[in-house]
């Protein structure tokens, strides 16, 4: 049975936006006001803070903007002072997504301090890389460097999350042996997606992103040093199908992913709906947490049009795909930016990121069936 606007839901995770500017003006990039320096204050932090003080679980906190770095060392230190208590007592842990050009041993000794799991965006090479860029449009390749080179240097293990575009989808091998050289302890993958501002781009060619997930599982297979989330989460499906699986799956969304813009404005499922452009923006955002406690935003949560519009759609998708108990339903916002709908199945996202994943490793697997993983 899928969730209806009456089932509880709830949160592991929450996304709060430090800041809306980032120094990068990457040519991807679906944030509108990465331009403007709009900034979180105390007040909106010690709210969501207290806002958790009932809450039992660990919750995790992920720092992402606009770039979190570029509010500054000591506005991002107030903020985190905030969930201090939380955090001391293992109920709340920080990750933060940086693009590392802003790195500096000061901010090395902070993230040490918060324990805070470091996620570094690059898309690869130095060529691979080249969407990266400035607002005066220099490369932004040397500045990543040195900010993972200063991670290593105080022993911050860091994951890598690459968008793989028309710069570097013909060469999967020199990808991914560019990350097994930096040392990175894991690789998520995003295939370049309409979303946000970035509302030209254009859809990728099926076969070749199908042959890039092939080639890639091929690489990763014969040095399967670090995790690679999109083949994790293929495989860990198939071991399920195989020694554990009892039914059709229930899926939906159990975790609403809450996030909290720089003024306190709350929406769901996807923190991508913030950034639709202003006038539309509006219509996602759900709450504000200096008017309402996080929890009780979340709990409403499902009596919102486009919580109810999603539900929908994952319950066509769970009469239709042959990908659903693989998938579950896929992404709200890439459903919303592609379509402008949310109540729709089968997306551009769902057939680059789930679908041609899922075949790859299965023909690739089929291929030979008596490897070893």
């Amino acid at each position: 049975m899928l969730p209806t606007p009456a089932t509880p839901f709830g949160f592991r995770h929450i996304i709060l936006q430090p800041t809306t500017r980032c120094n990068l003006n990457c040519a991807y990039c679906y944030l509108p006001d990465r331009a403007q320096k709009s900034e979180m204050s105390v007040e909106i932090a010690d709210s969501v803070a207290a806002s958790l003080t009932d809450v039992t679980h660990e919750v995790r906190l992920l720092w992402h903007g606009g770039e979190p770095l570029s509010c500054g060392l000591k506005k991002f230190r107030q903020l985190l002072s905030s969930f201090q208590n939380l955090h001391t007592s293992g109920r709340l842990r920080h990750s933060l997504q940086t693009n590392a050009t802003l790195i500096t041993q000061d901010w090395c000794e902070l993230f040490k301090e918060f324990n805070i799991d470091i996620g570094v965006s690059i898309d690869g090479s130095e060529q691979q890389n080249a969407n990266r860029v400035t607002w005066s449009k220099r490369a932004a390749y040397p500045n990543i460097l040195r900010g993972m080179e200063l991670l290593h240097s105080y022993g911050i293990k860091f994951g890598i999350i690459a968008v793989v575009s028309a710069r570097n989808i013909d060469d999967p091998e020199a990808f991914y042996e560019f990350f097994l050289n930096i040392g990175c302890t894991s690789l998520n993958i995003n295939i370049e997606e309409r979303e946000g501002l970035n509302q030209t781009a254009k859809d990728l060619e099926f076969q070749k992103v199908k042959n890039f997930w092939k080639r890639l599982f091929a690489a990763w297979r014969s040095q399967p040093t670090m995790g690679i989330r999109e083949f994790d989460n293929a495989l860990g499906w198939m071991d399920g199908i195989c020694n554990s699986f009892e039914g059709p799956v229930e899926r939906g969304p159990k975790d609403m992913w809450p996030t909290v813009a720089f003024n306190g404005d709350v929406v769901v499922v996807s923190p991508e709906f913030m950034s639709a452009d202003a006038d539309e923006r509006n219509k996602f955002v759900i709450g504000n947490v200096l008017k309402t406690p996080l929890p009780e935003i979340v709990l409403k949560s499902g009596d919102a049009w486009y919580v109810r519009e999603f539900l929908d759609g994952i319950h066509e998708c769970s009469q239709s795909c042959a990908y659903y108990s693989y998938c579950g339903g896929g992404q709200a916002s890439n459903k919303y930016f592609e379509t402008g709908k949310l109540n729709v199945t089968e997306t551009s996202h769902c057939k680059n990121t789930r679908q041609s994943v899922l075949d790859a490793v299965m023909e690739s697997l089929v291929k030979t069936p008596h490897a070893v993983l």
